[in-house]
């Protein structure tokens, strides 16, 4: 049999390294921490509120990212916001008061708002709906890949050369892939190497090439089902990005390590979580529904298996030695890994004609709102009680709203009211 193609592969790496330089910009002021903390005074509190001022930026141009990407396309927009990434890391290796610091942040908010909308949307134009698993974990995979590999790398880096060299590193690697994606990124329909066949194979699978809708945010606002898929999604959301944010925090803290072993300790979970997403939330999934499993009964088996094993991070502040919590928090991202691309993917499903990328939009500023508040309140808590034990038990009872939202979401309905969703979800 004549192949048909492997150029949407090819989209998916190089959607998936975009969104591993996203977050290596972002880990890079979690790694520096204890070194912004030591150079400018602060205390857990104003660390915090330091920590969070991109999550802010962030949150606030999700929506506009979501029309922005339904209107101009994902293409064009990645272009200009990738420029804007580097430079704000480079403002932020030069800034010379904490002022500086957090107005670069803010602006790295800003630049980075398009990217994982812009992915979901690009993931539903290229990939037929038998590959979105796959596709989705990719690029999903790819935050927690930047994880760990951020944290050893960055950590070495501000070790040797103090905590602005690693800013420069990371602007130096989102200029590289800036010139990547200026060459190789087009939607299907403009691609110039998708031959006919793959092409054909893509929109027969279900895939929805570039569609663009500026008025699809008023549609996705009027639905019910998207505002639990959003509000679900920030349950995810505030439990994985504290975890995120405070890791290298936590390890030095609560056992006294040094900042090149808090990176070292803090890669561990986020490999393991790698592999169970790609393993587990992407391959797993797509060959149960190819080998004719009930498709929506699979993904809500994943979604709502990975956020409750993502309620163990709560184990990890009770943990007696690093290497014990090294073992409870890859547990709960692993868990909350494989949950994290059936979630994404819902978008591509359910959204209304020409509305993925305001769908996505919503969904990431109800996470970003929630991660926001999640960190700033895990370092108000962790001052107040002298440890990160309270915040790390506070994410068991908010995945465990973010499950009963699911399950809410993901019922089985009656044919006439629900036949779109179920077909949607059981694509």
């Amino acid at each position: 049999m004549k192949s048909r193609g492997r150029a949407r592969w090819a989209i998916g790496g190089l959607l998936a390294g975009g969104v591993l330089v996203n977050f290596v910009d972002r880990t890079a002021l979690s790694v520096a921490s204890s070194s912004l903390a030591t150079e400018f005074s602060l205390d857990f509190s104003r660390l915090g509120l330091v920590l969070s001022a991109f999550t802010w930026s962030y949150c606030l141009v999700q929506l506009p990212a979501g029309i922005l990407v339904d209107t101009f396309g994902v293409s064009r927009l990645m272009r200009f916001a990738s420029l804007l990434w580097a430079a704000a890391c480079l403002l932020t290796a030069v800034a010379g008061g904490l002022g500086l610091v957090i107005a670069a942040r803010l602006l790295l908010g800003v630049a980075e708002g398009p990217a994982m909308v812009g992915a979901s949307k690009a993931t539903a134009a290229w990939f037929p709906l038998s590959e979105r698993g796959m596709a989705t974990a990719m690029f999903d995979g790819a935050t927690k890949l930047a994880n760990m590999v951020a944290f050893p790398v960055l950590a070495f880096v501000m070790s040797e050369w103090g905590w602005r060299a690693g800013f420069l590193f990371s602007a130096a690697l989102s200029l590289a892939f800036t010139a990547v994606w200026w060459w190789g990124y087009r939607d299907p329909s403009a691609h110039p190497r998708l031959g006919l066949r793959e092409r054909e194979y893509i929109l027969a699978g279900g895939a929805r090439d570039a569609e663009h809708d500026g008025g699809a945010l008023r549609r996705a606002l009027r639905s019910r089902t998207v505002w639990a898929l959003a509000l679900g999604f920030a349950c995810y959301g505030y439990t994985i990005n504290v975890v995120l944010t405070w890791m290298p925090q936590f390890f030095q803290t609560e056992f006294e390590v040094r900042l090149l072993d808090s990176g070292l300790y803090s890669m561990v979970p986020w490999g393991v979580a790698t592999a169970a997403e790609l393993v587990v939330g992407g391959w797993l999934v797509d060959r149960l529904v190819r080998r004719g499993r009930d498709p929506r009964r699979v993904r809500k088996t994943v979604l709502l298996t990975g956020l409750a094993l993502g309620a163990t991070a709560g184990a990890a502040a009770t943990a007696g030695s690093p290497l014990v919590a090294v073992g409870w928090l890859s547990l709960a991202l692993s868990g909350l890994a494989i949950a994290a691309p059936v979630a994404w993917s819902l978008p591509g499903l359910l959204a209304p004609p020409g509305a993925v990328g305001s769908v996505s939009g919503l969904m990431n500023f109800a996470n970003t709102a929630a991660t926001a508040g999640g960190v700033v309140l895990t370092g108000w808590l962790a001052e107040l009680t002298g440890s990160f034990h309270t915040p790390l038990l506070c994410t068991v009872g908010v995945l465990g709203v973010g499950v009963a939202l699911y399950c809410v979401v993901l019922r089985p309905r009656p044919a006439r009211q629900g036949a779109a969703l179920v077909r949607a979800v059981g694509a």
